[in-house]
């Protein structure tokens, strides 16, 4: 216990004496440490003033750059904006203007119709007055505005013929003479009187033609017309084409002159084959079949050793198989087989004698409607020339070759259909006669064969 307190005792001096020796130097440097300290301390200041000083510098700079990298954006941004803009709006006005020109070459193409029509429907004297506008609009360097003014000028004629117009026109008479005169519009129709005024009529002016045709009918009611008296008149409203269609269908005889040369090498093998149909049909009509129990009442006179009265009873047939059989009674006596070749032999020239004609009947029902189809064939053909030369803008100078291919291809057809006919009716009663012959002559040859 005691040891142990001594311990206690020394340790404690020993700690009292360490500490009086730290004390005494730290007092000793304490004044360069704390020299020390504050040059620590101000070079730290100096550290941080310059750091703070940088760090500021360094700010405004990133600000700047950041500023500036937003302006860039922006200009980037407002620039690629301004592009696609630019190309949607382009877009939009090429569509339009496609759309502006489909409407544009739509509305040329009916102000060219309208004034191509509009030429056509002129009357009498009034191709000089309108013709200038009218080639405006027909004209493919016009404007459109100039196109436009023939609708104008179409209203303008239409209120000037309602109400009449008296005009000075030149028309053809009958005898293709060229008359100056004058002529009244109303409507559709159209009356010319000449200077002198011993010629009026109807006048009819076709395709808008500058001199048009006179039909010199109602002479002196169109002269009172002209003199301002009150009269009545036929008017065509369809503008002389009802009048045109009525001759045309009143004229048929012109369709032998408008069929063409293949019209009449038709009309030449008709006329054989309607020659060769009417022999034909009287040979045939001459046959008559033979009475009942004719080929039994020869058979008995064969019988009974009658030649001549068999030979009598065979001729009085009105039929081939009277001469076939009276033929085959001379060759009764060399037996039943050789009078059946003998009757085979004849019926060969009884069927030539019956089938004699109906051949070219047969070839007109077929080459009929082939030289039809060749006449066609040649109309169009002609047709096509005149195209070459003509154009396409007016059908008049075409109409021969119309009329040559379709009247050649219809009088074919008229040809062809009752020549089909004849030689089907006329064929089927040759064969007819023929089968009846063949019939009657191998009754007789059985007969024969009976009595042997």
């Amino acid at each position: 216990m005691k040891l142990a307190i001594l311990i206690i005792l020394f340790g404690c001096s020993v700690s009292l004496h360490a500490q009086d020796k730290n004390e005494k130097a730290v007092g000793l440097s304490a004044n360069d440490l704390q020299a020390d300290i504050d040059d620590a301390l101000g070079r730290l200041a100096q550290q941080r003033a310059a750091d703070t000083e940088g760090r500021v510098a360094l700010g405004g700079r990133v600000a700047e750059l950041e500023k500036q990298l937003l302006s860039l954006r922006r200009k980037r941004d407002i620039a690629r904006l301004s592009s696609e803009g630019r190309k949607e709006l382009l877009y939009e006005l090429e569509v339009k203007k496609a759309k502006f020109e489909k409407d544009f070459h739509y509305m040329r193409g009916l102000y060219r119709d309208f004034g191509v029509q509009l030429e056509n429907q002129l009357q009498l004297g009034q191709k000089q007055e309108y013709q200038e506008i009218i080639d405006l609009a027909i004209e493919s360097e016009s404007s459109l505005v100039d196109q436009a003014g023939v609708v104008d000028t179409a209203l303008s004629r239409i209120d000037s013929v309602i109400g009449g117009e008296r005009r000075s026109a030149e028309v053809v008479s009958a005898d293709q003479v060229i008359l100056k005169g004058e002529v009244i519009n109303i409507g559709p129709a159209s009356w010319f009187q000449e200077e002198n005024g011993s010629i009026a009529g109807v006048a009819y002016a076709e395709g808008g033609a500058s001199r048009a045709r006179l039909i010199e009918e109602d002479g002196s009611e169109v002269k009172d017309l002209f003199a301002g008296n009150s009269v009545q008149l036929n008017i065509d409203v369809t503008g002389g084409k009802a009048r045109a269609i009525e001759q045309i269908q009143g004229d048929s005889g012109r369709l032998f002159e408008k069929g063409g040369t293949w019209l009449w090498v038709i009309l030449s093998i008709a006329l054989v084959s309607a020659l060769c149909g009417v022999m034909k049909f009287m040979q045939l009509v001459k046959i008559k079949e033979p009475r009942t129990g004719w080929v039994a009442d020869i058979l008995t006179a064969v019988r009974a050793g009658k030649s001549s009265e068999a030979e009598l009873l065979a001729k009085e047939a009105k039929h081939p198989v009277g001469e076939v059989i009276s033929n085959a009674l001379a060759y009764t006596s060399a037996g039943a087989d050789v009078v059946e070749e003998v009757i085979y032999e004849q019926l060969i020239g009884v069927q030539s004698q019956l089938q004699k004609w109906l051949p070219f009947i047969a070839v007109t029902a077929a080459t009929a409607p082939l030289l039809g189809l060749l006449g066609t064939v040649s109309g169009m053909i002609r047709m096509f020339n005149v195209i070459t030369v003509t154009g396409t803008g007016d059908v008049k100078p075409m109409a021969g070759g119309i009329s040559e291919a379709l009247i050649t291809t219809l009088f074919g057809l008229i040809v062809a259909i009752p020549a089909l006919i004849l030689h089907t009716m006329l064929s089927r009663r040759s064969n007819g006669v023929v089968q009846n012959t063949e019939k009657l002559g191998l009754t007789f040859v059985n007969g024969l064969r009976k009595l042997g």
